[in-house]
């Protein structure tokens, strides 16, 4: 029984310490805001946050379509409501609750367990192959000096013109990894693994393709909107853009493949301070951006959770379970 409190203790420990050491990073470098002319605008910022609360729409509405195609058909309000709620319920400490809350809402429509699993695991599989796509291709626009010094801190690729190949490689092994046939491979053999049926996938690659590019217009627009949040603090150069857009994205994929903390909490903060300081950003503008983009997306979570809420599947008439008290 030890063990549950002392994972969850060691997360609250881990979160705690990386967003002290990002306060500590911008209240000890504040002066270096002068060197950079330092004023927080306003409008960038409400354009920043809009572009996020855009973005996360454009995701809910993708994940409507999956589920959908996966489960039958589901009122759309309905799926919005279930994909609002379930990403706030990502903050509790464990990584079950996510589909945890989609499958207790979803069983209201008479969704299997299965099938949510299906139509989480695909949008994730898009999700995360979009962003990593956006970021392989955002490091297009880097120039020569920056592939050299990734290649000398990385020590496994040789010169930067060999770092640089070998990424871009990885382009087109996205749009191999979203076919139908190897995601319902991987599946498969993890429900081999815990002895469950094989399920089939009923999706075309057309229709995954189509998706992916959806998610890659979602991930464009938070793009704009990261790009739009650094001008906000004062940084404008736009020798930066395609450094900005890359530590974003790789960010966001970081924290949310973390098992360490819930919702990728201070895991993102971190390792978005640390590419924008290596990118010359000064350490207290990178870790202000840190905290203003966690705000940013939590507030929009928060906001669109609200504003479903009433949309929520209803409970069947004949639930006797007690589930109409809440969720």
């Amino acid at each position: 029984m030890k063990k549950p409190y002392l994972k969850t203790a060691f997360k609250a420990v881990v979160v705690a310490a990386i967003l002290v050491f990002l306060t500590l990073a911008i209240y000890r470098n504040a002066n270096k805001l002068r060197d950079v002319e330092f004023a927080f605008h306003v409008l960038p910022f409400l354009l920043s946050t809009l572009l996020v609360l855009a973005q996360f729409f454009q995701q809910s509405a993708c994940w409507s379509v999956i589920l959908s195609g996966v489960a039958g058909p589901v009122p759309f309000w309905e799926a919005q409501a279930v994909w609002y709620t379930s990403q706030v319920a990502k903050y509790v400490p464990g990584r079950v609750m996510l589909p945890l809350m989609r499958y207790t809402l979803l069983k209201r429509r008479g969704v299997t367990l299965t099938r949510t699993m299906m139509a989480i695991y695909l949008e994730l599989a898009l999700m995360t192959g979009a962003a990593v796509l956006v970021a392989l291709l955002s490091s297009i626009g880097f120039p020569a000096s920056v592939w050299d010094m990734l290649a000398d801190k990385i020590h496994w690729f040789g010169d930067g013109r060999s770092l640089r190949w070998v990424v871009l490689a990885l382009v087109p092994a996205t749009f191999v990894g979203m076919h139908p046939r190897l995601l319902q491979w991987v599946v498969n053999r993890g429900l081999r693994m815990v002895k469950r049926e094989p399920v089939h996938f009923e999706i075309t690659y057309g229709r995954m393709l189509l998706l992916g590019m959806g998610y890659v217009v979602g991930w464009g627009l938070y793009a704009l909107s990261a790009w739009l949040l650094m001008v906000s603090l004062g940084i404008d150069d736009n020798a930066l853009a395609f450094k900005i857009v890359a530590a974003f994205t790789v960010s966001w994929a970081v924290g949310f493949l973390s098992f360490i903390t819930p919702g990728g909490i201070g895991i993102r903060e971190g390792v978005l301070t640390a590419l924008l300081t290596l990118w010359g950003v000064p350490l207290a503008v990178a870790g202000a951006a840190a905290v203003l983009g966690r705000l940013q997306w939590t507030g929009n979570e928060l906001v669109g959770a609200m504003l479903t809420v009433r949309h929520r599947p209803p409970v069947p008439p004949d639930d006797d379970t007690g589930e109409g008290s809440g969720t």
